[in-house]
């Protein structure tokens, strides 16, 4: 086994930032961050619980109060449900291929609300469009069959011009799917879902005085993105967790709504190595390893970290490195990126190295498993007939716009035909900003990446320019300034008539300010 400091030795020739956000990697006479809290973990009851739906669910969107640590009580939206006799509060659903949920929405709000099953392959009635959003009291019904491979999904609000808010201030949960490649995996590396397969939300929030979750935008920050000035772990700031030495397989979400992370793990102010082996819509064919990655919000990924390497006591930080978020498109900073880009938040900016969570490694021996080579099958979509459509991304009059229009209940801009295959050639402007873009009701698969910064081109895994955040299927793709992502998407599916989705950007602030454009699918 080759042993912790071997490990280090290693992953020392790997990149890392030398400073964070004050303390130093390399000087330890600064002082570090601090893990004071305790993770918070799914339990099998209370606030995030994990549910195996085996009857029909109310979700009852609602405020409430949650405690968050060391902030105390704080008014909190969610969705309770009862099940079995048991109270709940954003429950993490568990699903598996084929199940069939049955859901209904109980808005008990005093706004309107809708809830939108991100990443779920679903027939348009179901999938929680803006124009589906219910008025207070009223209730919304879903009734589909999850068609979905397994994979790390999520349900949050959609509520027209009203997600932003409603997310930060809690209306969002996981929805995991199980199959026989996730069962496989965990039962080969002998994982165990809320022990050592980790959900990990990571948001960032800001609170006032009394510790009360704030949203309050100011007109800059909503055309940018509301920037919360600290980032919490399953709403826990500075949080701390023990580790087995072995290996655990971490579900990370971006439910942040506009803050970017650039990940890395250290430890000893060294680089540590981990293994990618799933996106947004599941696993990939195989494990890529990689020593940072990007997560925009509304992306998912799953990691396998090794504490093996390890020895009791150590700790291994998980971090956000340092990046210029408006680089790109010639501007390398310049731009909006030293003027508008560094308006976004407070006290902290998109794009400044930050310290999210601490894993401590217990004492004990350590227990080693070979990871499978193959993980999963990904066909490649058949683009040999594929119809190829242009979109692209801009501002105007102080609005972002998707091919020069903004939201218009009423237009649709984008029109494709059930059953076929369409390549996706999206364009960002120059002087733009990055835009993770998100479709409803589909997966993609990602062609090819250019004319990103080079910060994003030294993390390219193949000659297309993919980063490991682009592999295997997707419904979540980020797009820096200056930059062409190509997507290939099948539209096939067995729903009667016609579909009616969106696309659109899924920094929170810039969906409700309306960049957005409906896609209908015709039967």
């Amino acid at each position: 086994m080759m042993k912790r400091r071997q490990f280090l030795g290693l992953a020392a020739a790997l990149p890392v930032i030398t400073t964070f956000g004050g303390w130093s990697l390399f000087n330890h006479a600064v002082s570090a961050p601090r893990f004071d809290n305790t993770l918070f973990l799914p339990g099998a009851d209370g606030p995030f619980a994990v549910l195996e739906p085996n009857e029909p669910l109310t979700l009852v969107a609602e405020q409430g109060w949650l405690s968050v640590p060391g902030r105390g009580e704080t008014p909190f939206l969610w969705y309770r449900t009862k099940m079995n006799g048991h109270e709940y509060q954003n429950p993490i659903l568990l699903l598996r291929t084929g199940d069939e949920l049955d859901v209904t929405l109980d808005n008990q709000l005093d706004e309107g609300t809708i809830i939108h099953w991100h990443g779920l392959h679903v027939p348009g009635r179901e999938d929680g469009h803006p124009i589906q959003t219910v008025n207070p009291g009223s209730q919304y019904e879903y009734r589909f069959r999850v068609t979905n491979r397994g994979g790390t999904y999520w349900y949050h609000t959609h509520a027209h011009h009203r997600t932003a808010r409603q997310a930060h201030q809690g209306l969002a949960s996981f929805l995991l799917v199980s199959d026989d490649d996730n069962e496989a995996l965990n039962d080969a590396l002998g994982l165990e879902l809320g022990n050592t397969d980790l959900p990990l939300v990571l948001q960032d929030k800001r609170f006032d005085r009394l510790g009360h979750l704030v949203y309050q935008p100011n007109p800059m920050q909503r055309m940018m993105g509301y920037l919360g000035d600290e980032v919490l772990v399953n709403m826990t700031p500075s949080a701390t967790h023990e580790v087995q030495r072995r290996l655990h397989r971490l579900r990370l979400l971006n439910g942040s709504t506009a803050r970017i992370y650039r990940l890395a793990l250290r430890a000893d102010g060294e680089a540590v190595p981990f293994q990618v082996i799933g996106t947004d819509a599941g696993l990939l064919e195989s494990p890529r390893e990689a020593h940072e990655a990007f997560l925009s919000p509304g992306e998912r990924l799953e990691l396998l970290v090794d504490f093996a390497a390890f020895a009791g006591g150590d700790r291994v930080e998980l971090h956000s490195l340092e990046f210029e978020p408006m680089a790109g498109g010639g501007m390398m900073g310049g731009g909006m990126g030293g003027g508008m880009g560094r308006m976004m938040g407070g006290g902290m900016h998109d794009g400044d190295p930050l310290a999210l969570l601490e894993f401590v490694v217990r004492e004990g021996e350590a227990v080693t498993a070979e990871v499978p080579e193959r993980l999963s099958r990904i066909e490649p979509i058949d683009v040999t007939n594929a119809a190829e459509r242009d979109i692209r991304l801009d501002m105007a009059r102080m609005q972002w716009r998707i091919n020069g229009e903004v939201y218009d209940p009423d237009r649709v801009p984008i029109e494709v035909d059930a059953n076929t295959q369409e390549v996706w050639v999206i364009r960002n402007a120059d002087r733009s900003m990055p835009h993770p873009m998100h479709i409803h009701g589909f997966s993609f698969q990602v062609l090819s990446r250019s004319g990103g910064p080079d910060f994003v081109r030294e993390q390219a895994v193949n000659e297309e320019g993919l980063t490991v955040a682009d592999l295997g299927w997707k419904d979540t793709v980020l797009l820096w300034p200056g930059e062409t992502v190509r997507i290939a998407i099948d539209f096939t599916h067995n729903y009667e008539g016609d579909q009616l989705y969106v696309f659109h950007c899924h920094n929170l602030e810039h969906e409700d300010n309306d960049m957005m454009v409906n896609v209908r699918v015709r039967a």
